[in-house]
């Protein structure tokens, strides 16, 4: 594999844990006893809920073009196949004049 593909997986993967951490931080700590206005738990939990309002749109569109892109290229491949198969030896055409 070449740089582009690794860094690409370890940012999908670094993306993945971070959306997971968040989910799993904010429910553990949900019903917490909050200290008032200046807790701590609940500023974490503020940041971890604008971490996933950003990060999971983006998350989406980047699947979406994904799955888009693979089901495109696969109705490609199998036209090409097709059209591949339609040759004039295959048709047994003669060409004589």
């Amino acid at each position: 594999m070449d740089k582009k593909k690794i860094t690409a997986i370890l940012l999908a993967g670094m993306l993945a844990v971070v959306m997971f951490y968040s989910a799993l931080y904010i429910t553990a700590e949900a019903n917490h006893n909050c200290e008032g206005e200046n807790c701590p738990i609940c500023y974490q939990i503020n940041a971890c809920r604008h971490n996933l309002k950003n990060i999971t749109p983006a998350v989406c569109a980047a699947a979406l073009a994904a799955v888009f892109t693979y089901t495109f290229c696969r109705r490609i491949i199998s036209h090409t196949e097709v059209v591949l198969r339609c040759t004039l030896v295959s048709l047994k055409v003669k060409l004589t004049n």
